[in-house]
């Protein structure tokens, strides 16, 4: 009876027929199995989650390095991994050098007027448009040259616009007529003209962010040492009587030696730019990657003396562009429409706020630099003649400028049939190493700080300091007071046109950035024109006017850089 109950009882449970020793197991392994079955279907579930959650990781990675693989690295990241060493610089070296010739070239006139009054014939007219016709050469070849920049490459605009300062440099020492050396002076501003504003372009572009503000900086101070070199070059060869003087034939006196010598920094510039490569920024823009890697890789190499072939990146973050502009080369006609196109989009709704304020700005800074500057050597003169007819009285700079313009009138009108050849004392030399010394704190303190305190900082704290230094003209009395305040206003302008170099790169795209440094140049060489025209004009009737006109404009442009966007170490757009 009860192997019948326990039968019945074991198969109504369903786990088998037998009893006994047989039966336990028999129940006790169908039970484990059904444990073991439903823990696998558990164990089965939790595992498709995880198989599924990681397929989905996976396939977002792999979508992500798709993306990476086909978006590329971008420019920023790329410069950096180039490293920073003997490839730039060198391209410091080079094209600092650049920006010194430039200075050499502009600053040479100034040395060469005196020595050069009985060969040219020059009367104080002609002196003055010989002084001028530099910066409208200036102002026409920095918007060709720049615009060009934007289509044809930095490199070869750039060596094109140097080769064309040196040749009409050094061809000009040979004119024997005013009107022809000062038709090659305006086609040596031409060359002048283009190669400012693409230098800056092409050197900016090689710059990682967060070493462009003092790269950009140590450029600047370059056009120091071209005030100091050609000061040098005249002190060693205008006061010596070298070369050929008959004034019966050719001559080829020490003046003449001096500007063909004056050429001589461009052109050996124009050779080395031969071997330097073009910008990659540039390429990157106009869609050449393969080209642009290439150039990464050689300044990798460079930099490092690592392979090339262990350069990082294989792929970069390629603008899109137009077919044509990287298949077609475009005839000069092309050219010019599309410079002419290009200076139009700086006044697009996106641009024309910023094209606008840097205009202003940069008329207003040069206005007020060349107005000064270049009035200062003549206050020189202007001081000593005055204290030689009056030794016992002091007066202020008005004063002096109105009293010694009758004085000298009467003392010229006694000698107008004789002309001598005047070389400059020794004093104004070392007056000019002086001053150009001067800056070199300045410079020192922008390439320090430039990437610290910020182009605005020190954009608005130099017109604002170089407005009020303005009013204390009033207080010379003597040229020693004079070389003071001339030191003071040169080195306090140095930062200013230091940081608006470097907002000049950076506040405009690469494919406008060279066309607009040479559209903002135009304006500042419109700026210094008329600087020197408002001074020559007014200086000895309204004294006070040019004055108080250099004052505001600094002052206003001091105040308009703080609408300008902050661009400290921020990557080109």
């Amino acid at each position: 009876m009860k192997e019948r109950l326990l039968d019945s009882s074991t198969k109504a449970r369903g786990y088998g027929s037998s009893v006994g020793t047989c039966g336990v197991q028999d129940t006790g392994e169908g039970m484990e199995h059904d444990r073991e079955l439903q823990q696998g279907q558990f164990r089965n579930f939790g595992f498709d989650e995880r198989r599924e959650s990681c397929e989905a990781g996976i396939e977002k990675k792999m979508d992500r390095d798709r993306k990476e693989s086909a978006c590329g690295t971008d420019y920023e990241t790329a410069i950096s991994l180039t490293g920073y060493g003997v490839f730039h610089y060198w391209l410091m070296f080079v094209c600092g050098w650049a920006n010194a010739s430039d200075a050499v070239e502009i600053l040479c006139i100034s040395f060469l007027l005196p020595s050069a009054e009985c060969d040219l014939e020059l009367t104080p007219a002609r002196k003055g448009w010989l002084s001028a016709i530099l910066f409208v050469g200036m102002m026409i070849g920095g918007y060709i040259w720049g615009s060009l920049g934007d289509t044809l490459g930095r490199r070869i605009v750039l060596i094109n616009a140097m080769l064309v300062n040196a040749a009409a440099g050094f061809i000009s020492s040979f004119s024997q007529d005013y009107y022809i050396f000062l038709f090659l002076r305006f086609l040596s501003g031409v060359g002048v003209g283009g190669s400012i504003p693409v230098v800056w372009t092409y050197y900016g572009e090689f710059q990682p962010s967060s070493r462009r503000g003092a790269a950009l900086s140590v450029l600047a101070s370059f056009w120091m040492v071209g005030n100091i070199t050609v000061a040098g070059l005249a002190w060693a060869i205008i006061p010596h009587e070298i070369g050929w003087t008959d004034p019966a034939s050719f001559q080829y006196n020490s003046w003449r030696i001096f500007v063909a010598i004056s050429a001589l920094p461009s052109f050996l510039v124009a050779i080395a730019l031969v071997f330097m490569p073009e910008s990659p920024r540039f390429l990157l823009c106009q869609g050449r990657e393969e080209e642009t890697l290439s150039v990464l890789r050689r300044i990798y190499y460079t930099n490092t003396g690592k392979d090339r072939a262990s350069y990082p990146v294989t792929s970069l973050q390629v603008e899109r562009v137009s077919p044509h502009i990287v298949v077609q080369k475009q005839d000069w006609r092309s050219s010019i429409k599309e410079c002419v196109n290009k200076a139009g989009q700086l006044f697009s709704p996106a641009l024309y706020r910023v094209t606008l304020i840097m205009l202003v700005i940069n008329f207003a800074i040069q206005f007020g630099y060349y107005g000064l500057w270049l009035w200062f050597p003549e206050l020189f003169n202007k001081l000593e003649q005055y204290h030689t007819l009056h030794p016992n009285h002091t007066a202020s700079v008005c004063e002096v400028v109105s009293v010694d313009l009758s004085a000298v009138k009467e003392l010229n009108s006694t000698a107008t049939n004789f002309c001598t050849n005047t070389i400059p004392d020794n004093q104004v030399f070392i007056n000019s190493f002086i001053i150009s010394a001067s800056a070199a704190p300045s410079n020192l303190w922008t390439i320090l700080h430039m990437d610290k305190l910020g182009r605005r900082f020190f954009l608005c704290f130099s017109m604002l300091l170089s407005g009020c230094s303005a009013f204390f003209i009033y207080l010379v009395n003597s040229s020693t007071m004079n070389l003071i305040l001339s030191c003071i206003f040169g080195a306090v302008s140095t930062m200013g046109f230091n940081s608006l170099d470097c907002l000049g790169i950076e506040l405009f795209p690469t494919s406008l950035r060279s066309t607009a440094m040479a559209l903002t140049l135009v304006a500042a060489r419109l700026g210094a024109i008329l600087g020197n025209l408002v001074f020559g004009y007014l200086v000895e009737s309204h004294c006070a006017v040019p004055i108080l006109t250099v004052a505001g404009l600094l002052i206003g442009g001091g105040f308009m850089g703080l609408l300008l966007p902050n661009t400290t170490q921020k990557p080109l757009l």
